[in-house]
């Protein structure tokens, strides 16, 4: 069998986590998507172009870093958000609710 493309790859790995656990979450989406554009990367998957980086060891290693770095703040914000949504959801329903406990009581208000 040859090589996946990056949408097999992905299809392959999402279909085999809804096999097991029924359903795919976001993250796993994410998290999936992120492995399979570094194997992409690395050759790994069939691609129609080949990244060939010609580095000294020093910028190589100064863009490891930088990613690195990149990664970790991409990371902390997607979980900042996540936070944030959660908690603005919680509100909307909150004020919805009391929205609904007004109209209530305007409604069979004598």
């Amino acid at each position: 069998m040859g090589k996946l493309t990056f949408k097999e790859a992905v299809k392959l790995d999402l279909d085999s986590i809804k096999s097991v656990n029924g359903k795919v979450t976001q993250d796993a989406k994410e998290a999936s998507f992120a492995q399979h554009i570094l194997k992409e990367d690395l050759g790994e998957l069939k691609n129609d172009w080949l990244a060939v980086y010609s580095l000294d060891e020093d910028t190589r290693d100064r863009l490891i870093a930088h990613a690195r770095q990149d990664a970790a703040l991409a990371c902390a914000s997607s979980a900042n958000t996540k936070k944030e949504v959660k908690r603005l959801r919680r509100l909307v329903w909150f004020f919805g609710l009391i929205n609904l406990a007004m109209l209530l009581v305007l409604v069979f208000r004598r």
